[in-house]
C-alpha cells in the first residue's frame, strides 16, 4: 500500500486525480504519475523518459496515440517500475509504455501497460492505493 495524493505538488487540479509515486528502473528518484484506467499504456513526461531509455526493450514499430492534448506518434517498449510501498512490499512489475519526442503531458499508469497486469484498489476515504501482484 502506499498513499496518493489528489492533486499534483505543483500544479493544483480542478478535479481530484490519483497520483502515485513510482520509480524506473535505473533510477533512484520517484516521480508522481496519475493512475488511468483508459490510458492503454504508461506515459511519461520529458523528465522520467531518460530513466527508462536506459533500460528500455523496444518493440519493433511505430505507435499513435490519440489525446486530449493531440495525437501523438512516438514507439512502444517494454521496461520495469517499482510501486514503492509506505506498508507492506515494493512491487516490481514490468510494463509496456509509450515514448513521443513530442509528448509534455503528465505521466500516466495505463491500464494495458500495467494496471491490468496487477491487482489493485483505491481507498479515498484514507488515499490509499493498494497494490500486488496477480
Amino acid at each position: 500500500m502506499s498513499r496518493y495524493f489528489d492533486t499534483g505538488l505543483l500544479e493544483p487540479a480542478a478535479e481530484p486525480k490519483i497520483l502515485v509515486r513510482v520509480s524506473a528502473e535505473t533510477a533512484t528518484d520517484t516521480f508522481l504519475a496519475i493512475v488511468d484506467t483508459a490510458a492503454p499504456w504508461c506515459i511519461f513526461g520529458p523528465a522520467v523518459k531518460g530513466d527508462f531509455m536506459r533500460s528500455l526493450e523496444p518493440i519493433p514499430g511505430r505507435a499513435t496515440l490519440s489525446t486530449r492534448l493531440g495525437t501523438f506518434h512516438g514507439f512502444l517498449g517494454r521496461g520495469w517500475i517499482t510501486l514503492p510501498a509506505d506498508e507492506g512490499e515494493s512491487l516490481r512489475v514490468q510494463v509496456t509504455m509509450f515514448l513521443s519526442p513530442d509528448w509534455s503531458g503528465p505521466n500516466f499508469l495505463g491500464y494495458q501497460g500495467l494496471l491490468q497486469r496487477i491487482r489493485f484498489a483505491i481507498d479515498p476515504a484514507s488515499n490509499r492505493f493498494y497494490f500486488g501482484p496477480i
